[in-house]
């Protein structure tokens, strides 16, 4: 017998005498090959003693104020004979009372795999702190983007060349319409500066998740240089980023330098109506601006009128009516409603306050000048992040690269392909401790059908694929010939079918080197989906008879070679391909040729090939297991019984006995 001990949020809880406590060992399993399982127990009860009334603060007692929050899990580990067995969290499901006393708690333990899932909650990506990619939204950092990373973001931001609202298209001799990229020395047409958004590098969305929740994922995959050239799209909103969007800019209270009497507070730079001004007022401002924008008054910090402009303005007026002693009067710059993130600057301003005194408007004050003021757009990337659950994101990545999750101390998580994770296990014979006499073995539970997909995506390419194929692009189902239930595992992500564009004009040149990504559905409106991954898998430099337009914010047409390629495959030459995107073979729109190294092959294949094996088998035995063996053992230890291998699909190990249940499948 062991000496079992149970901590909860740092204090040892009472154990009743006689109970034992079951903890099932298991990752991955047959019966779910879609999910990473954690730790867990089948469930126990504590005694309710005064240590644990203390602990659980009386949780029967409603009345009890501040007392122990059940819906949350708290911070737990098992000892066994004073060695730390398992740390995880610990979960209150009941509270047994007898003749209206408690008698005892009912708890499930859980490995820190589950603690991490509850740690995220109900967190989106738009909470990460991803300050450090922030950047101003200016020429500069586009045009820089296009092919490179942005500066000072830490080598992880660019701008993809992904359309969110207009259909692209290459004609080298057609006319200048919408979406016709070609370089015409037109900048009524091509690639427009708003029609960009960046995308982050999956690598920095990890960090910031270490960073925001104190944990760290010891991963080679997640360091490896083909996951550092994934990229997410910071695609939020269906659309333009800030064009035509309800973009929440607060107006910019204008910064006067200059005012010519005591009364109005260069601090706040409000100006007070007093009692030589208790009479109608109204505002004659003049200005110099080559933008289009808004000034607006506030009275009581309260929007009173805004008045639009486009360029210059002389002794313009607005009546701000009969205000009383201590009102306050504030002018504010604002931007258009149709506002693209341009720059808005104006420049020799001067304001006039005047009122009424029954015959004529008289001047009250100069209330201020300004030299020049303008309004920059900054590209806070957080809050460009597509809706998505920081536990989805992790979720979705664990399934499409068939990862494992493994708490390997406080904090600290090993994340790898399953394929690795196994190789990194240790050979163990146990025949010793196992009841060889009797074992029972049956069928593992297999399906007729596997498929391996993303979303349903409704962008245009993809969705004419799927509707053509029967099968979104990048999806593979796996039959097999014999009777039993589908199964599917889903990555949450978009999947983009991205676009070599040709030139349409019939005497062009056909087949251009330019590669687009088109988020538009087939009614050419746009889309939002799901959160879209590709590999930013290096340069293009398109040649001259391919260039393309790009007009920049100045509204200046210029004309471009250079694009990142972004897509589906990790490398931009068909002979350095390793990976792609694709579960399954695919023809790359760019390289236009098929890859075999999809995400089924790399890291499933193996896995579902054992599993359905036809001398694959799942086998029970029972053991009992030494204090040693019980401390050591690992979930991707190969076990040794009577000189046969076999594999972990789950132990249930009774901690106080050391007696276990192992349902293993055999190597193969």
């Amino acid at each position: 017998m062991y000496k079992v001990s149970l901590y909860i949020d740092g204090q040892r809880a009472d154990l009743f005498e006689d109970e034992n406590i079951e903890i099932t060992l298991t990752t991955q399993n047959v019966k779910d090959i879609s999910k990473v399982f954690g730790d867990y127990s089948n469930g126990f009860t504590l005694p309710a003693s005064a240590t644990n009334n203390a602990i659980f603060k009386h949780y029967y007692n409603v009345d009890v104020l501040g007392g122990f929050t059940a819906n949350l899990r708290s911070d737990s580990f098992i000892e066994v004979n004073n060695n730390v067995f398992k740390q995880g969290v610990l979960e209150l499901e009941e509270v047994q009372m007898k003749q209206g006393e408690p008698y005892a708690y009912s708890v499930s333990f859980y490995s820190n795999t589950t603690a991490l899932k509850d740690l995220f909650g109900e967190d989106t990506l738009n909470d990460l702190d991803l300050s450090a990619q922030d950047h101003a939204y200016n020429d500069e950092n586009i045009e820089v983007g296009i092919n490179n990373y942005v500066d000072n973001t830490g080598n992880a931001i660019i701008y993809p060349m992904i359309t969110p609202v207009t259909r692209w298209y290459y004609d080298s001799q057609g006319s200048h319409g919408d979406g016709n990229i070609h370089f015409h020395n037109d900048p009524s047409h091509g690639v427009f500066y708003y029609d960009l958004k960046p995308a982050i590098k999956l690598q920095k969305i990890v960090d910031a998740i270490e960073a925001k929740y104190g944990i760290e994922f010891q991963s080679d995959f997640f360091a490896s240089a083909d996951f550092g050239k994934l990229f997410m799209w910071c695609h939020r909103r269906a659309g333009y980023m800030f064009k035509d969007q309800p973009n929440g800019f607060l107006p910019q209270v204008i910064n006067f330098t200059f005012n010519s009497t005591g009364d109005y507070n260069l601090t706040t730079q409000k100006y007070t109506v007093t009692a030589a001004q208790e009479a109608d007022l109204r505002v004659r401002y003049t200005l110099n601006s080559t933008a289009s924008y808004k000034i607006d008054v506030f009275i009581n910090d309260e929007l009173f009128s805004s008045r639009s402009h486009s360029g210059n303005i002389s002794n313009e007026t607005i009546t701000l009516g009969e205000r009383a002693i201590g009102d306050t009067i504030q002018f504010r710059l604002s931007v258009p409603d149709d506002w693209d993130a341009s720059v808005v600057s104006i420049n020799t301003t001067t304001f006039y306050l005047e009122y009424n005194d029954g015959a004529s408007w008289q001047e009250a004050d100069t209330v201020g000048r300004l030299a020049s003021q303008s309004i920059t757009s900054e590209v806070v990337i957080a809050d460009q992040m597509p809706e998505q659950k920081v536990s989805d994101f992790i979720g979705s990545l664990v399934r499409a690269f068939n990862l494992v999750v493994v708490p390997t101390a406080p904090s600290k998580y090993d994340i790898e392909p399953l394929d690795t994770w196994y190789s990194e296990g240790t050979t163990r014979d146990i025949t010793q401790y196992v009841d060889t006499e009797e074992s029972n073995v049956k069928k593992a539970p297999l399906y007729r059908r596997i498929s391996f997909k993303y979303n349903e995506t409704e962008a245009i390419l993809g969705e004419q694929y799927r509707l053509q194929n029967d099968i979104g692009y990048g999806d593979l189902r796996a039959d097999f010939t014999f009777d039993g239930e589908e199964f599917e595992v889903e990555a949450g992500f978009d999947h983009m079918l991205f676009e070599r564009l040709t030139d349409i004009y019939e005497n062009g040149v056909g087949l251009t080197e330019i590669n687009v990504g088109q988020c538009i559905t087939r009614e050419l409106e746009p889309y939002i989906g799901q959160p879209i991954i590709f590999y930013a898998a290096g340069n293009l430099r398109i040649q001259l008879s391919n260039h393309w337009s790009y007009t920049n914010m100045s509204g200046n047409a210029i004309q471009k070679q250079d694009m990142w390629l972004i897509g589906n495959v990790n490398n931009n030459t068909a002979e350095t391909v390793t990976q792609t995107l694709n579960f399954g073979t695919e023809i790359d729109p760019y390289l236009l040729q098929g890859f075999s190294q999809g995400l089924y092959s790399t890291y499933w294949k193996d896995y579902i090939t054992d599993l359905y094996d036809a001398s694959r088998r799942v086998f029970t035995f029972k053991a009992h297991l030494p204090l040693g063996v019980m401390l050591d053992l690992r979930n991707n230890d190969k076990l040794t019984i009577l000189e046969r291998n076999y594999i972990i699909n789950s132990i249930k190990l009774n901690l106080t006995t050391g007696e276990a249940s192992l349902e293993l499948l055999n190597d193969v």
